[in-house]
């Protein structure tokens, strides 16, 4: 496991975009800024923010992610003092890399689950790194929304629930409440599986994590909204009818489940073995995914904004990647399952090269900067053909620095050529290194991670 988080996370630092493209990942960083350094919970004008108390603006969502951004802001405050002209420039490079540690923990998790739920080591490493690799996940290291960790946080949640650890899985649960607070449907849910594989008494040690996390949660809202059950929405809710909100995330090509992550098709079949191995795994898996399809569907904007694939179902869709794990130990679902993971590569690929936003260039910004649901979405083709495009601006302008605003979704989103663009050749030089000693860990700790994968594999 520990090999595992290695590899994914030097694999994701190497093509990491160096910063916080996203307005989401922009509020979040804004919040922690004010927090840390005037001890105020209120962003400024531009963010992707509600009003409240006071009258002054406040983030939407919960506070997980300003949280982790927090925790690196305040850790690299001496940066400010050794490098005062640049210390903002590589605080932001910091706290949008966090996420690549998040997607390296949940890869690990989703391997864990899917072995608790009698997958090989060699199947478990193959879903666990499909979940991200092969499906829509894989660009969302680059960016910073709340859905990866609070995918982190349920499927953490379900395997130490089936592994009948009480208080591990209300831990998991804390996580993904403090991150998004629609998890808190998932409470019932994850204790009805406590109760049954290890009596009432031991379950309710899951409810003191859960429990503060709801505290902490209704005490955030009360501090920026005066009302403990305002959570930042005030004009939107789950108005859409649902089969026209399913029919957004099954069929329209721009969001469809299945053209962003094909290997979901074959999830009805894992489920059917666990209804015939593993009762209580179907019941956590498909019940999760349930709830977070239901809730999408039915969300005013299904569509999650700007994103690239259906972003609202990833806490759903990862503990279902985990149950491929049993799945495919047969030679032929095996792989069938790697050829659509494959496919899913090819899809979202093209996402990592360049930003998923550089769509937007084709298209007038809409008033006020809100994209509204049914407006130019980023779809799968048009990606691809701008990489090309991307590839040979960057080439041309590679140490250009145009402070539109937009500029940086002309180029290739990896860290080393914002570097170039900052500090020059030598700014270059030494991202190359860099980039030279994560592929060297990177490629010794794949290494060691296969041969563990062996070794479990003959005992």
């Amino acid at each position: 496991m520990l090999w595992l988080f290695v590899a994914t996370l030097c694999a994701q630092l190497l093509v990491h975009n160096g910063g916080l493209s996203g307005l989401d990942g922009q509020t979040y960083y804004q919040v922690a800024r004010s927090a840390i350094d005037d001890q105020r919970l209120d962003v400024g004008e531009g963010f992707n923010s509600v009003p409240g108390v006071g009258g002054r603006q406040y983030a939407k969502s919960n506070f997980g992610l300003p949280l982790l951004a927090a925790i690196i802001y305040f850790a690299t405050a001496p940066l400010s003092r050794i490098t005062p002209a640049h210390s903002d420039f590589i605080r932001t490079a910091l706290v949008g890399a966090s996420m690549t540690m998040v997607i390296s923990a949940l890869v690990v998790a989703v391997y864990l689950l899917a072995r608790r739920l009698g997958a090989r080591a060699s199947s478990a490493l193959i879903v666990s790194i499909g979940a991200v690799a092969g499906t829509y996940v894989l660009p969302y290291s680059k960016e910073f929304f709340s859905e990866p960790l609070s995918a982190l946080g349920i499927v953490v949640a379900i395997e130490r629930a089936l592994a009948a650890r009480p208080l591990a899985a209300g831990t998991g649960l804390a996580v993904a409440v403090i991150s998004r607070a629609q998890s808190l449907l998932f409470v019932p849910v994850v204790f009805l599986a406590l109760v049954r594989r290890s009596g009432v008494i031991s379950a309710m040690n899951a409810a003191w994590p859960v429990g503060i996390s709801i505290v902490l949660t209704f005490a955030y809202n009360k501090a920026r909204f005066g009302d403990p059950l305002e959570f930042g929405y005030p004009t939107e809710g789950f108005t859409m009818p649902f089969l026209r909100g399913a029919h957004m995330l099954l069929l329209e090509p721009s969001k469809s489940l299945l053209v962003f992550a094909p290997v979901a098709a074959l999830v009805p079949w894992a489920f059917m073995r666990l209804w015939q191995q593993n009762r209580d795994a179907l019941f956590l898996i498909g019940t999760t995914l349930a709830i977070t399809f239901g809730l999408t569907a039915l969300w005013h904007n299904p569509n999650g904004g700007w994103c690239w694939g259906p972003r609202l179902l990833i806490p759903g869709v990862m503990p279902a990647m985990a149950a491929l794990g049993p799945w495919i130990e047969a030679p032929r679902n095996r792989k069938l399952a790697i050829a659509l993971f494959v496919v899913g590569f090819a899809v979202s690929a093209p996402a990592v090269a360049v930003s998923t936003q550089i769509q937007q260039l084709d298209v007038p910004s809409p008033a006020g900067g809100v994209w509204p649901p049914d407006m130019g979405l980023p779809t799968v083709g048009r990606q691809a053909e701008l990489v090309p495009v991307a590839a040979a601006y960057t080439v041309n302008h590679l140490y250009e620095r145009r402070n539109d605003g937009r500029n940086y979704l002309r180029y290739l989103t990896f860290w080393q050529l914002g570097v170039a663009r900052v500090f020059g050749r030598a700014g270059l030089a030494a991202a190359l290194a860099a980039s030279l000693v994560l592929i060297a860990i990177g490629v010794y700790a794949g290494a060691r991670c296969r041969t563990a994968c062996h070794e479990l594999s003959r005992t």
